[in-house]
């Protein structure tokens, strides 16, 4: 009997995935755990792992289309099984969010269905309905949302409610001496395509009974609009698609959802530096991993946050969640592809030596596009570095659902007053951007200021 493979759940912030590509085609065997196809997230692409053994019947997805998370996507029965039928036009339609042209394959060996030799492929029941409400089903070719863009009953429906409206706006917009007798005479649903066209009726000749205008008229009057012309010389269009893509929608949903507060101090790194110093030879001759300020920074938030649970939380609707663990995100740059941010889990409990080890093997399994799905997810609290870039302060941008994140700026000798007397000192900057929904200025100044104090006297993070 078939069974269904699901998207995995992701993480709490992750709700739909695209489909990159299927490593199996209809045929082949699998196994518990084997790596179905790769599934990209606003975080990350990462293999998608069988929960079924078979054989590969069909797939209820396309590549590039987006599904929601726990959605059946892959069928998985025994050799020689055929798929099941669907039982209804609503079964048989693949959890689909934005499906994308795919080619057709034959019902009989899959569920995705396609129409072949040019032919449009749409229901009985699509087209009795078009039909009935006067819906040129040709109008509809490549808008479906059946499986393999198959034209369902619901296309239909939302193509004749979207006519209905086009059409009455139409009526509304013509004056009365093109509406009225000796006007233009144009049919309802040419009046819908002119306004869903942006054509001009009075500039179209009618080819119909006594001059009137038809929906073929107006559709051999409408001229696609030509993409705007570079600006300047050299200028080129790169499309914001993929990882850079959900990177782009996932923050610019925080920002806004989020009511953002930045704080700003810096910190003397001189005794941190000492610190750094007299554990690196040992450290690098042991374990062969050199402890960098960055582990220490991560240090000091995991005591921070273990002492401020407001900070460690996240945020959902009216709900807000603390949480006992650290797991604090480090944000990791792709260049022009966007950035992912794996998670070192339970930092309140990891020595130093560890948290170097994680961070270098997370973020070179980041770079080379390698992390598991745990690893991009669950974080409580995030870190983003910019200090490699000499940066003295910014406003980061929280990743949801998270309550807080921590920007890190450049280390530069600065003088400052130490005892009444100029000295030179290594300064750092540190950001803090927290949601003023879940956390007020003073306990989030409270939690910048306990970071810096563990950062001014680090002999406390060997405690």
């Amino acid at each position: 009997m078939a069974r269904t493979v699901k998207v995995p759940v992701l993480g709490q912030s992750v709700e739909e995935v695209r489909i990159v590509q299927w490593f199996k085609k209809i045929g082949d065997t699998v196994a518990i755990g084997e790596a179905l196809g790769e599934l990209e997230t606003d975080k990350t692409n990462m293999e998608f792992a069988s929960t079924e053994a078979g054989v590969v019947l069909g797939f209820l997805a396309p590549v590039d289309s987006y599904v929601k998370v726990e959605s059946p996507v892959v069928l998985v029965g025994e050799p020689g099984e055929a798929p099941p039928a669907p039982t209804s036009e609503e079964a048989s339609t693949p959890a689909v969010v934005a499906p994308a042209p795919t080619p057709a394959v034959a019902p009989t060996s899959s569920p995705i269905l396609g129409g072949g030799g040019g032919q449009l492929d749409a229901s009985p029941r699509a087209r009795r309905i078009a039909d009935e409400l006067g819906v040129s089903i040709r109008d509809l070719a490549g808008k479906g949302t059946g499986p393999g863009g198959r034209i369902i009953e619901r296309d239909v429906e939302a193509a004749h409610a979207a006519l209905t409206a086009a059409a009455t706006q139409a009526e509304a917009l013509l004056t009365p001496s093109l509406a009225g007798a000796g006007g233009l005479r144009v049919s309802p649903l040419a009046q819908a395509i002119a306004t869903g066209e942006g054509v001009n009726l009075t500039e179209v000749a009618g080819s119909g009974a006594g001059g009137r205008i038809t929906a073929d008229d107006v559709r051999a009057a409408a001229v696609p609009v030509a993409p705007p012309a570079p600006t300047s010389v050299g200028a080129r269009t790169v499309p914001l698609a993929g990882l850079r893509k959900r990177v782009a929608d996932n923050l610019s949903k925080s920002v806004r959802e989020k009511p953002h507060v930045t704080l700003n101090l810096s910190v003397d790194m001189t005794e941190a530096n000492k610190l750094r110093k007299q554990l690196l030879p040992a450290i690098e001759k042991s374990d062969n991993v050199r402890i960098s300020p960055t582990d220490l920074i991560v240090k000091a938030c995991g005591h921070a946050l273990k002492e401020h649970p407001m900070v460690n939380a996240h945020i959902s609707g009216d709900t807000l969640t603390l949480f006992d663990a650290a797991h604090i995100g480090l944000a990791v740059s792709l260049g022009d592809d966007g950035l992912i941010v794996p998670v070192i889990k339970d930092v309140q409990s990891k020595g130093l030596t560890q948290l170097a080890k994680d961070r270098v093997d997370l973020a070179a399994r980041a770079r080379a596009m390698k992390l598991a799905s745990d690893e991009v997810t669950g974080g409580t609290f995030t870190i983003t570095n910019l200090g490699n870039y000499g940066v003295q302060s910014f406003n980061p941008i929280i990743p949801p659902p998270q309550v807080a994140i921590l920007g890190v700026c450049a280390i530069t000798d600065t003088i400052v007053a130490v005892n009444g007397q100029p000295a030179v000192r290594p300064m750092m900057g540190l950001s803090l951007s927290f949601d003023h929904r879940a956390l007020d200025g003073a306990p989030a100044a409270a939690f910048l200021a306990r970071v810096k104090e563990l950062l001014e006297t680090p002999g406390l993070l060997l405690a």
